[in-house]
């Protein structure tokens, strides 16, 4: 936990800049008695003698910060996978079902299990497989990078002979207002052929 503390804050930054840590451990063994699939702990530090609870305090500028320990402090999750026997009806529950069983419901709404389902499904093919789907995405890839390229080329066409019928039309309305073919060609650089022809 120390470890990903110091991670998380700058050298020289202050201590009310540190980041909030949760360990969540997945047991699949027994830790300890009790009848509850999932624990959740946190430091509290009470006085020996006077029973009171401690509070940071930081100085930062003027403004004094206060805060529990157990606001910055880690806070620790535990799931004992082997205890859950419920029907999983919230999104942590249908993953405490999945890591239980391995089986992820095909009406699934929990965040992320349509992914794990998607890896599952990939992780279980053979070596062969494996590679006639990578071979499959990479040729999508490759697909619509040239699909794309093409669009973008397309529109840049496009606004090209959309300047070019801008310059024409601008000669067009040049030449009406008698204003000579030299001037009209160094305003939109159409060739004095093309402005005679107009």
């Amino acid at each position: 936990m120390a470890k990903a503390i110091t991670e998380h804050i700058e050298l020289g930054n202050l201590y009310s800049e540190v980041k909030k840590i949760y360990s969540i451990s997945i047991l699949y063994f027994d830790l300890g008695k009790g009848n509850d699939y999932l624990y959740h702990g946190q430091n509290t530090f009470v006085g020996v003698h006077t029973g009171d609870f401690l509070e940071v305090t930081t100085k930062e500028k003027d403004a004094i910060v206060h805060k529990l320990p157990s606001e910055i402090f880690p806070e620790y999750f535990l799931i004992r996978v082997n205890e859950f026997n419920k029907v999983a009806v919230t999104p942590l529950e249908e993953w405490i079902e999945y890591f239980k069983s391995g089986i992820i419901r095909p009406d699934t709404k929990a965040p992320g299990l349509e992914e794990a389902r998607r890896k599952l499904v990939y992780y279980n093919m053979d070596k062969a497989e494996q590679l006639a789907y990578d071979e499959h995405v990479n040729a999508l890839m490759i697909q619509n990078d040239v699909l794309s390229t093409a669009a973008m080329e397309g529109r840049e066409e496009g606004r090209q002979e959309g300047r070019q019928e801008e310059k024409i039309e601008n000669a067009r309305t040049m030449k009406s207002l008698n204003i000579s073919a030299d001037i009209i060609h160094q305003v939109t650089g159409l060739p004095l052929e093309e402005i005679d022809r107009l």
